[in-house]
């Protein structure tokens, strides 16, 4: 498996407990009882294995290393064009002949009709498919790929994800006046409130800003 470039057994681990704590408290208003919630960032991480874990349980199988691609459909990737860009191309069978066809290699294609055959013969397809599409800039293989609706799309930077248009217009990019400093970008929360206020951005605290006052709380204990 690829590594991936954000602590996701840290943030992911946040979402678990946030998800038992609104559980219990669930339960607390249902039962009148409260608990304890026990909850380890390792037992968070093999609740993600998911798809991983019940292929091991039901074919004993154990994944091998295979970056960006899935253990069970081939193509299913992520690709290098032309222009240094990335894309992800995850085609059915009913995707292969068009996909085929659109990279010039319609006729190489038609001995790999079904998912399994590529699968077992995946170095070949992927070093085909690899050539064919290093050769091709990202626009242009969006553009001929979702003209034959074949599953692709833009594996974009920070950068352009966070200059997305859609990203944009959801707000997800906003900002705070930081002493010192001025604006500063920030990303806003990824949910919104139909009838409630939605939370706005905030400046983190300077050091030591709120020192005096959490002190004077604990005095007054």
């Amino acid at each position: 498996m690829a590594t991936p470039g954000l602590p996701i057994a840290d943030l992911t681990s946040g979402l678990w407990i946030a998800i038992a704590i609104l559980a219990a408290l669930a339960g607390r208003a249902r039962t009148g009882k409260g608990c304890h919630v026990d909850f380890s960032m390792l037992d968070g991480q093999v609740a993600l294995l998911t798809l991983a874990a019940a292929r091991y349980f039901a074919l004993n199988e154990i994944p091998p290393r295979l970056g960006t691609e899935h253990p069970g459909r081939v193509p299913s990737a992520t690709f290098r064009c032309k222009d240094g860009k990335y894309a992800h191309i995850t085609a059915s069978d009913q995707h292969w002949a068009p996909l085929c066809k659109a990279l010039g290699v319609e006729d190489w294609g038609r001995g790999f009709p079904d998912n399994a055959k590529r699968v077992d013969k995946r170095p070949e397809v992927m070093q085909v498919l690899t050539e064919k599409i290093s050769g091709m800039d990202r626009a242009k293989l969006l553009a001929v790929l979702d003209e034959v609706d074949v599953p692709v799309g833009p594996v974009n930077d920070v950068a352009e994800i966070l200059g997305d248009p859609h990203v944009r217009a959801r707000r997800l990019v906003g900002s705070f006046d930081y002493p010192g400093v001025g604006e500063f970008k920030a990303l806003a929360l990824p949910y919104k409130f139909l009838g409630w206020d939605n939370p706005e951005i905030g400046r983190p605290p300077l050091l030591g800003e709120h020192t005096e006052a959490i002190l004077a709380e604990l005095r007054a204990k």
